[in-house]
């Protein structure tokens, strides 16, 4: 008898792809793993968006400090009418004309020794050698060549820097101390020195040999005379620093330098320019993450974003403000040069900033600096303080979305954990059952047979 068993209409048989069916079977269900994969990329990448735009707020805020410095106000540079005196300007300064003649530089001590025929032949010479500031005198040894000698001066701890002098005939041991300044001065003793039998002696001690001796620098300011063991002379002019490159004068009565210190309204402007650029740049990607006008926010999860909104609010409204306290004439920054564009940026009329420093620098700086004594409470530490709100501590509104989103990625991580979990259990289900179903149908293929079946088992 033949017979023929189909049994494909109930979607078994050993020709079934086990494996492309549960493929199919597990892929649908973690489809939602990739949404999930996908929103969490995009929560990541506000959070970057939002943590850029706090790195603008704290950029601003730093530029806000630098002109709330009341000693930025008092600025002053130094300038000199010759290149013999180099006049620069620190704190303290005060504007005023000098007049200023240098009778003589400050000197570091140089001494040679008497001449020898080699620099690195034993000069026979033993003993100590004593030198103003060594930890201990020289030990001379008779195979010690002046080469030998220069090196063991250099590691003796004396404030002077030694080598080997060739004049195209002779070699002598050249000492120079490494301070400027009488109080520098350096002296030796070869009294524990034995020179080889014929041969000189080294010659430091010799007074003769003292081509430089150690020296202050003298000065006159306005006629009265000052000194100073470096040409680095500060405390003659209040705040300000003179380096003395050369001698200008022989008496008092000589044609001066003339060394001036003038207000310098150049550095506020420059700090105020650092302020107009990091506004700006703030306003800039503030307007990027969460859209403005026609453009869209860079991340749909930003769009009119409300900690974003809310800094560029809060902060536009206090540079359009007035300040409590300030000068009558400069009430708020637009008095001064800074102005609102289209756009919420703003720009400086660096004239106008000029004029306000050159006429009224104090009552600049009250709108600027906060003021106890006026009152004022100083544009750019309220700013400053602003930042800090916006941008510090858990209720802020900059922090508080940062833990929201990283909240929420937390969140997805163990979501994702979780259905990759129950995926895995559900694909080894699959294969258990499919393994037992292909286990079931090559059972019942062999049971057909061994009952005399004959034809195709499908």
């Amino acid at each position: 008898m033949t017979s023929s068993i189909s049994l494909a209409s109930l979607g078994v048989g050993s020709g079934l792809n086990d494996a492309s069916l549960i493929s199919t079977l597990v892929g649908i269900r973690q489809a939602p793993l990739t949404a999930m994969q996908t929103q969490q990329t995009n929560i990541q990448n506000a959070s970057k968006t939002i943590s850029s735009f706090a790195s603008n707020l704290s950029a601003l805020q730093t530029a806000a400090n630098a002109l709330s410095d009341p000693t930025q106000y008092s600025s002053y540079t130094a300038s000199s009418s010759s290149s013999a005196i180099v006049a620069s300007a620190s704190s303290g300064a005060a504007g005023g004309t000098y007049n200023l003649q240098v009778t003589k530089l400050a000197t570091a001590q140089l001494t040679y020794g008497n001449p020898m025929t080699s620099s690195t032949g034993a000069l026979g010479m033993s003993g100590s050698l004593g030198i103003t500031g060594a930890t201990s005198p020289v030990t001379v040894n008779a195979t010690d060549s002046l080469a030998t000698i220069a090196t063991k001066i250099n590691t003796s701890g004396a404030a002077v820097s030694a080598s080997v002098f060739y004049d195209g005939t002779s070699y002598r041991l050249q000492v120079q101390g490494t301070a400027t300044g009488l109080a520098n001065a350096v002296t030796f003793d070869e009294s524990g020195l034995t020179p080889a039998a014929g041969s000189p002696a080294l010659g430091l001690s010799d007074p003769a040999n003292a081509y430089q001796s150690a020296g202050d620098a003298t000065a006159y300011v306005n006629g009265f005379k000052i000194t100073s063991p470096s040409n680095q002379v500060t405390g003659a002019i209040p705040g300000v620093i003179l380096a003395l490159t050369a001698v200008t004068a022989t008496a008092v009565t000589d044609p001066p330098v003339v060394v001036t210190v003038a207000s310098n309204p150049a550095a506020i402007t420059q700090k105020v320019t650092a302020f107009v650029t990091a506004y700006n740049a703030m306003v800039t990607a503030g307007h990027a993450a969460a859209g403005y006008g026609a453009a869209a926010a860079s991340n749909t999860l930003l769009a009119g974003d409300r900690a974003v909104a809310g800094s560029l609010s809060r902060l536009s409204s206090l540079i359009a403000a007035d300040v409590p306290g300030s000068d009558s004439t400069f009430q708020n920054l637009g008095s001064v040069g800074l102005s609102f564009n289209k756009d919420g940026t703003l720009t400086l009329d660096s004239t106008k900033l000029g004029a306000a420093l050159a006429s009224d620098p104090s009552g600049v700086q009250k709108l600027f600096v906060k003021d106890p004594t006026s009152g004022s409470t100083g544009i750019m530490g309220t700013i400053s303080s602003a930042i800090n709100t916006l941008t510090t501590g858990s209720g802020s509104l900059i922090q508080a979305e940062v833990t929201s989103f990283t909240n929420r990625v937390t969140n997805l991580t163990k979501s994702q954990a979780n259905l990759q979990a129950q995926v895995a259990t559900y694909q080894a289900t699959l294969q258990a059952q499919f393994s037992s179903m292909e286990s079931t149908v090559q059972s019942n293929k062999t049971d057909f047979f061994n009952l005399g079946g004959t034809g195709t088992f499908v």
